[in-house]
This record gives structure tokens, sequence and C-alpha cells, in this order.
């Protein structure tokens, strides 16, 4: 009994050493803002006065748990809004209203996700953190830490006096911009600050809190894209998502007309999400037998040896062998569509459900941008419609060629697969998806991005990044035309 007690204490205290530093850093952070009482605010609302330079306006911010976030700025007549409503990012000014993707929308969802849990529960939504070291801020010394999720990062420095939150730090498209927390006061026994900074490499922000509120009622259009007086009316979305499907269905069908290249850069991520490691490798790949049989080219930019030419031709020798056995089997048994595990575009046509339509431009073309959810009804039969089904995020339509320009999407939930004893997929973990049309020919893949994480065997923790992107298209069948799109069609794209 007693050796169990001691490997016991020894346990405890291999994992009390071996605590990260920004664990410790985090966990003072949650005791300072007010321990168990922050576990009972689902919405926070800031208004307060703004002054940059000589000019005076007004400030607002909403964001509600888990990642929404809308911050309003209005000084002399110039309004600026921000916003992550929980699927996409928009952002408006006097001048334009737009969709954000890319860096700037996860930026902002990752700073919804801190600001709403005051740092809880990150490990739920992927959200990484990593010590940085000290760090001088305004001649005083802070502790910073570096918070990640699929790809994007916020630094944050904390007071090591207090535990509260000095300092934060995010990409934007224009540079950086760092925000200030000050004079922090107990609101319903959370600490807040009431004295906020903004400096953007274009101007400079004071807010001055007047009031902050807790668990009000949030109206769900604050977050919604907002409406354009004079825009072209959104066309019948029952329609547009019938020739979509119909559209994807051929594509399936065309791409296996075509032989290309694709290369894969593959991002092995450390427990922190750091970047441990990097591999590029570049294939041919060609349709036969109904998959796509890849040949390796080279990886990281060098061409393979001879001895590992001979092996790849030997490999694909075999892999066009067992596609075209595969290929007898499929034609002598019917095909069961409720037992395929693959995930594809047509599986979330068939299970998304649509909400604020507008219009916005993607590549400086007019796209038509759907919000979507999966449909409250749906009941997943398999693996595929089962993640499919958690999915939240927005679809770019081309909407004359009635063809899916981009798909993001990310889960909302952690998906288990074998019951969680196989594996399980965290929540945000996330993909992006892109198609574009070739030689005026045809609509076919040109990018994708996944980034997943989670658990295998219930202990052995993953996390991934790989990009994707399709090229140099060549026609691989040359006994089939391939038309140029009519207006709106659903005939060969």
């Amino acid at each position: 009994m007693k050796k169990i007690m001691l490997l016991f204490v020894l346990f405890v205290f291999c994992i009390n050493a071996y605590a990260g530093q920004e664990d410790k850093i985090i966990d003072r952070y949650k005791k300072a803002t007010g321990g168990d009482a922050v576990k009972k605010i689902n919405n926070r609302v800031i208004t307060g006065s703004i002054t940059q330079g000589n000019l005076t306006g007004q400030f607002l911010a909403q964001s509600g748990r888990p990642d929404r976030i809308r911050l309003d700025v209005e000084i002399n007549n110039s309004k600026l809004t921000e916003c992550y409503n929980g699927n996409s990012a928009w952002q408006q000014d006097n001048q334009n209203l737009q969709t954000l993707i890319n860096t700037e929308a996860k930026t902002l969802r990752l700073k919804a996700l801190l600001t709403n849990t005051y740092l809880r529960d990150l490990s739920k939504y992927r959200v990484m953190s990593k010590y940085l070291g000290k760090v001088q801020v305004n001649g005083v010394e802070t502790e910073a830490v570096e918070f990640n999720l699929n790809g994007v990062y916020i630094k944050v420095m904390f007071d090591p006096k207090t535990g509260l939150i000095v300092k934060e730090e995010r990409q934007l498209n224009e540079g950086i911009e760092e925000t200030f927390y000050q004079n922090y006061q107990s609101v319903n026994k959370v600490t807040e600050p009431f004295l906020i900074k903004i400096k953007r490499p274009n101007r400079e922000l004071e807010i001055k809190v007047d009031k902050i509120e807790h668990n009000t009622s949030l109206a769900e259009t604050a977050f919604r894209y907002p409406s354009v007086d004079g825009s072209k009316p959104i066309p019948d979305i029952e329609e547009v998502m019938k020739a979509l499907t119909i559209n994807q269905e051929k594509i399936k069908e065309l791409r296996e007309l075509y032989a290309f290249r694709s290369m894969e850069t593959q991002k092995q991520l450390d427990g922190d999400g750091q970047v441990k490691e990097t591999i590029t490798k570049v294939y041919e790949v060609t349709p036969i037998a109904g998959t796509f049989v890849q040949r390796l080219i080279n990886v990281n930019g060098v061409e393979l040896s001879k001895s590992d030419q001979e092996k790849e031709d030997k490999k694909v020798k075999k892999e066009i062998e067992n596609a075209k056995k595969e290929q007898k089997k499929r034609e002598s048994k019917k095909k069961n569509d409720d037992d395929d595990d693959s995930i594809s575009i047509q599986t979330f046509l068939k299970i998304l459900a649509v909400k604020d339509a507008r219009r916005d431009k993607f590549r400086g073309q007019e796209v038509l941008i759907f919000d979507f959810e999966p449909r409250k009804d749906f009941k997943p039969k398999n693996l595929a419609e089962n993640i499919v089904s958690k999915l939240v995020g927005s679809i770019f339509i081309d909407e004359n060629a009635k063809q899916i320009a981009r798909l993001e999407a990310r889960l909302s939930d952690s998906v288990k697969i074998g019951g969680g004893l196989l594996a399980s997929l965290s929540p945000s973990s996330a993909f992006v998806f892109e198609q574009e049309k070739i030689r005026d020919e045809v609509w076919l893949p040109s990018y994708e991005e996944i980034n997943f994480g989670g658990k295998a065997f219930l202990f052995v923790k993953f996390n991934q990044n790989q990009i994707t992107q399709y090229s140099d298209y060549q026609k691989y069948q040359t006994d089939v035309e391939i038309k140029a799109d009519p207006e709106i069609s659903t005939d060969t794209n």
C-alpha cells in the first residue's frame, strides 16, 4: 500500500513539475477574473465612449458563447463594424460591406473564443497555448502566451502580479492590432477592463467603458450579415441548391476524364500547435478504373532518385491493378449509398440548411454566399453523414454557372469514431474547398485545406494541417466533348 501511495505522489509531482508555464498563467488569470463566477456568463455587452485624437464617438461590443462577437465603432460619422456570427465573418464601413475569409476571419473567431470563454475550456475548441517568455509592455514586465487555432495566432500579455490581461496582439491585413486593457473593476463578481486602447497601423483609439452587462437578451439579428438597400434579389435558394447538386454530380464524372497535378503541403504540429515538420509532395494524378492513381514526382522540391523512381513505378503498377479489381467488384455488387463513408460535396448539399443569403465578391467576381448549418431533422446513416451533420460554415456560389466556388466548414461538436475508442475529432476541426473554371471548359477542384485534431485510441493526440493545390489539368480521354458553360446551365459543368 505504501508503494502505491508513493507512486501516486511521484505521479502527481511529475504532472505539476512538467505543467506548462502557460497553464499556470492561464489558471492565475481564471482566478483573477472571478473563478467560478465566470461560468455563469453566457454573453456580454460593453458600451462606452471612444476618442481618436480630437474626435469622439461611441463604442459597442456584443459577444455570446461560444464564438459570436460584434464590435461597432462610430466616430464623427465614420462607422466600422466587425462581426463573427458563428458561421462566417463580415466587416462593414462607410464604403464597403464584405465577407471576411482566411486569416482575418479565423483570427476574429479566435478572438471571440478567447473573449467569451475567459480562457476556459480552450481545449474543447482546439485552441492551443504556448508560453513565449517575459515581454515589456509600457515599461512593465509581463508574461506572454500565444494562443493559436487552425494556423492563426493571438498573443496575450499577462500582469504577473494581478494575473490579468495587459495587452493583446492580433494580425490584420493592414498589420498588427495592439489592444491594451486597464482599469479593471468587478461586475457581477467578474473582473472586467473599463479602459481599452487600440492601436492599428492607421489609427489609435481610446475606449472609456460606461457599462458592462452580462447575460442580457442579445438580438440574433445583430450578428447577421446586413441587408443592402438596392441590391439584386436573391434567387430561389431551393432551386439554386438543386442545380448545385446536379452540377456537382457532373463534376464528379467529368473529373475522371482529366489527369492533373497535385501539390500536398502537410504540416505536423506539436502539442502547442507549432509546426514541427513540413513536407511538400508533388504528384502526377491519373484517373484509372474509377479511382485516382498518384505517382510521386518530388518531395520538398527534390526529384526522386533513380531507385526511388523504380519503387514508385512498382507501387503505381500495383495500385492500377488493385483499382481494376475494385472496379470489377463494384460492377458486380450493387452499391448501397448508406454504406458509403466518403465525404463528398454531394453529402453536404443533402444535409445542410442555408441561411443569411447575400451577394459579395470572390476572386473579383460576384458570388452568392450562404451560411449553413445541418438540418435539424436530419438523421445520419453513416460516418460521413455523421461528420457533415455537425458542420457549420459558408458556401460561395457562382450564380451564372450554378457552381460552388468556395466552401468552408468547421465542426461545431466532437465526432467519435468507434464510440471514441478508435478516434475522436475535436470541435473546430475545419476545412476549405475551392473550385474554378478550367480553360473555359469545366469546373474542377483547385484548392483544399484541412485542419484537424483529436485523439486516437483514447489517449494519442494528433494535430495536422494539410493544403492541396490542383493544377495542370489535361484531358485524359479525348473521345468525350466538353462544352463551355451557358449563362445558367446544369449540362456539362
